[in-house]
């Protein structure tokens, strides 16, 4: 089920395929972190899959980073199999997002790669999710707003803009 801007969904319904970010950036097991830090600031991003042979095997975040330079700042001649986070939760384009919000919290992360089988097909993130969210809420506020008074509809405008969800926000 893809998700639009004028569909109101469930996070019980609406699936992981629907808000997962497709191009998903990925490292070698054996590359440098300094390449692997670099790839991350380069193309402003949190986090990037390990894959070993096509097969993704661990992430790297920027949790991850911030806990191995409090540990030492020898880390940075470290290889990514010794830095990553492991073992790799993953979830399926099919789940959905309550399953995937529901992982997030069990694991305490942040992001879940998006499996096709073997196949890594996407990342989702909280960001996703919240973005989701915010969407639906904004659909709702506009559709019920539609049957309120005039005057009343004018006092949730004010209180919508007030709280910067006038519309939802874009996907990167």
């Amino acid at each position: 089920m893809m998700v639009s801007r004028n569909q109101t969904v469930s996070l019980a319904d609406a699936s992981v395929g629907s808000i997962m970010t497709t191009q998903v950036r990925t490292i070698g097991p054996t590359k440098p972190l300094v390449e692997c830090i670099k790839m991350m600031k380069d193309s402003n991003i949190g986090s990037i899959v390990v894959v070993d042979d096509g097969k993704p095997v661990g992430i790297f975040t920027e949790r991850d980073l911030v806990k191995r330079m409090a540990e030492k700042l020898e880390c940075l001649g470290s290889t990514m199999a010794q830095v990553m986070s492991k073992p790799l939760m993953t979830i399926s384009p099919t789940g959905t997002v309550w399953d995937a919000l529901s992982q997030m919290g069990r694991h305490g992360i942040r992001r879940l790669p998006v499996m096709e089988g073997k196949k890594l097909v996407g990342i989702v993130t909280e960001r996703d999710i919240f973005r989701l969210i915010l969407a639906q809420q904004s659909l709702l506020l506009e559709s019920v707003s539609e049957s309120l008074p005039a005057s009343t509809r004018e006092k949730l405008k004010g209180m919508v803009g007030a709280l910067s969800i006038e519309k939802p926000p874009s996907r990167m």
